[in-house]
């Protein structure tokens, strides 16, 4: 059927009997023993209390598309490529290995003729595949050095050890091709060719044969190390991340599972933690893409989010007692601005910063809070907003406007979430205006809560304080259910998380219409209802607020009103859509500052005023008041910064 069969080779061939049974044996023990490292680890992980969040689900086709295709590790294209081509170049040489055990070691009988020289060509192949990739790995680690790679010895091992092993493969096909130079091995391209070179140094007869069963014992002994070593560290990464992506989430990126009401809020110690986050910590690769694009950490605070999650390893490791927090300073903790962004790109699909906030919410718990902090509890808790004014005021922002206001528990088909920076911050109350003047040029009829808005717990949430903001969505979801609201209408992208996201968990009846108010406006203009005149604007570029285009995957509708309100296409910024850079208020940094080297909102300050734009654009009051500050302070001439809802009233 395949051929010739004087075309194969002998397996085992110049290996002792004592040899190849000692390898079997060995083989045999460093199985149990990776077994039995696994099952040990994975019994650590069922340790913790089991998930609350609800839309993890199995996901084998997701699993087998990043597993064949690896697509968030081909965003860094060099270490793409790399990790493309060892993998591939890894299943290959498996395969071949399964081929010459399934020939030797079963009754099947297959390894010859034809079938044999492709199956040589393409284990050659893989095998070279297999080594460029490992090489792309130490170049980039020992000589390029511009990612911020884990630079530990036990990390880099298993680059060694791997690349010691397909060297070694190579050279022990050529000393076993060299011994007769058959014709039919050239299919074996790169063994017959070494197998030319030893042979044209004299190396032949007994030599060759030592040399042939000195190089197979070491091959063994590699691959028998390597499989001892699987469970441990770095090694064991291939296996817990390929678990973790087939149990991965499918809820936004924006969205915070929540604690059941029977367990305490906050992990002080690793088994308080999911066993999804267990599962994380061993599965994290110490790439550092995390470290890359926290913003943060770019500002030179305390945060690198890496350290995060191995500090969840490393308390595994102490003990029962093992505690995370042991190795993360309260300012790293604080540091975090929930962009996401740390989430977005980890290639083994981590949740990071939601370890931050169960780690804050530790802290909370403990009494152990930056001042700043305390007085956004008390703002909140006391005048239901965290700018600590009173709620008496909420509505000063709408003076000289005719504003649509709910009667107690009349029925709101369209509610606008006004939300306490639009209520209580100059940059929110401009949007505010704004968006009301739109509405009622339209004669659209929509209703604002006034002073019985209170706020979402957005800022609770964030900070730790899990009970305050329970307090504050019960009474919320009480509030928009008496009025029965049909569709909620919001500016503030926090806001839109915690009505679209983060309620419905808490509540069977908070199934509201959430509609961001790009949406909502580029909907009414594909209707033709909102038809805005082009503004003679030079250059704008657009900043997308992380809730919106990364929490939430609202990237596109600003743009398509932006297009309709301007006289020329936005220019993007360097990093713009999902992979957009924070303003710095995110995590209630707005309130709590942890110093650093530098501002978040001056480093996108910096890229705005690159991209020589006069206007920069954007959708979060936050976002507003943040790169009006960044660009003040970075720039004797400021663009201006205004809301999309803004450019779209002045243009009506």
């Amino acid at each position: 059927m395949f051929g010739n069969e004087d075309i194969t080779r002998e397996i085992l061939g110049n290996v002792p009997g004592w040899m190849a049974t000692v390898f079997y044996v060995l083989v045999a023990a460093a199985s149990i023993l990776a077994i039995a490292g696994f099952f040990r680890r994975l019994q650590l992980h069922r340790r913790g209390r089991p998930d609350a969040n609800k839309s993890a689900q199995l996901g084998w086709g997701k699993l087998f598309r990043e597993l064949l295709f690896q697509k968030k590790l081909r965003r860094n294209p060099f270490a793409g490529v790399a990790h493309l081509l060892t993998f591939y170049g890894f299943v290959i040489l498996f395969w071949g290995t399964c081929l010459v055990f399934l020939e030797h070691d079963t009754p099947l009988h297959f390894f010859y003729g034809r079938f044999y020289q492709i199956a040589s060509l393409i284990v050659d192949v893989g095998g070279v595949m297999f080594l460029v990739g490992l090489g792309m790995f130490a170049w980039r680690r020992h000589v390029w050095q511009t990612d911020p790679l884990l630079r530990q010895w036990w990390v880099e091992a298993l680059t060694w050890l791997l690349l010691a092993i397909g060297i070694s493969g190579f050279l022990l096909e050529a000393t076993r091709i060299a011994q007769g130079l058959p014709v039919f091995e050239q299919w074996s391209v790169v063994g017959y060719s070494i197998a030319r070179l030893l042979r044209s140094v004299g190396l032949a007869g007994d030599d060759l044969l030592t040399l042939h069963r000195w190089l197979w014992g070491l091959h063994a002994v590699l691959c028998i190390v390597l499989f001892a070593l699987l469970p441990w560290r770095f090694f064991a990464h291939a296996v817990y991340s390929t678990l973790n992506l087939l149990k991965k989430s499918t809820r936004p990126l924006s969205q915070l599972s929540t604690p059941a009401l029977t367990t305490t809020p906050g992990t002080a110690f690793w088994h308080e933690m999911s066993n999804t986050d267990l599962l994380q910590a061993d599965a994290c690769t110490t790439c550092g893409r995390c470290v890359s694009v926290c913003p943060a950490n770019a500002a030179g605070k305390p945060l690198q989010p890496r350290e995060v999650v191995l500090a969840v390893r490393a308390a595994m490791d102490e003990g029962p007692q093992g505690s995370p927090l042991s190795w993360i300073k309260d300012d790293t903790l604080w540091s975090c601005t929930t962009c996401g962004g740390c989430n977005h790109v980890c290639p083994v699909g981590i949740d990071i910063y939601h370890k931050i906030i169960d780690l804050r919410r530790a802290r909370v718990e403990g009494g152990i809070v930056p001042e700043a902090a305390e007085q956004v509890f008390e703002g909140v808790a006391s005048s239901q907003n965290p700018f600590g004014r009173p709620n008496s005021e909420r509505m000063m922002w709408a003076r000289g406007l005719d504003v649509q206001t709910a009667e107690e528990d009349q029925p709101v088909e369209l509610l606008y979430w006004i939300g306490c920076a639009g209520s209580f911050d100059a940059d929110g109350q401009a949007v505010a205006r704004s968006m009301v003047k739109i509405l009622n040029h339209l004669g659209i009829n929509y209703r604002v809560l006034g002073c019985s808005e209170r706020c979402t717990g957005d800022p609770a949430r964030r900070l730790g304080e899990e009970g305050l903001f329970r307090q504050q969505a019960a009474a919320n979801i009480d509030l928009l259910g008496r009025h029965r609201v049909g569709r909620i209408l919001t500016h503030c992208p926090h806001c839109l998380n915690m009505f679209r996201n983060e309620y419905p968990e808490l509540a069977a009846q908070a199934t509201w219409d959430v509609v961001h108010h790009t949406e909502y406006l580029a909907e009414l203009m594909t209707a033709g209802i909102l038809a805005p005149m082009k503004l003679n604007q030079e250059q704008v570029t657009f900043h997308d607020p992380c809730y919106l285009g990364r929490g939430n995957g609202i990237v596109e509708p600003p743009r398509r009103a932006l297009e309709r309100v301007t006289s020329s296409a936005p220019v993007e910024m360097p990093r713009h859509g999902s992979e957009s850079f924070c303003c710095g208020a995110g995590g209630e940094a707005m309130w709590v500052d942890v110093p650093g080297q530098d501002r978040v909102e001056n480093i996108r300050a910096r890229e705005a005023v690159a991209t020589e734009a006069s206007t920069v654009v954007t959708a979060c009051p936050f976002c507003r008041v943040m790169l009006r500050t960044g660009l003040e302070t970075v720039t004797s001439e400021p663009p201006k910064v205004r809301d999309l809802a803004e450019l779209i009233a002045e243009s009506l």
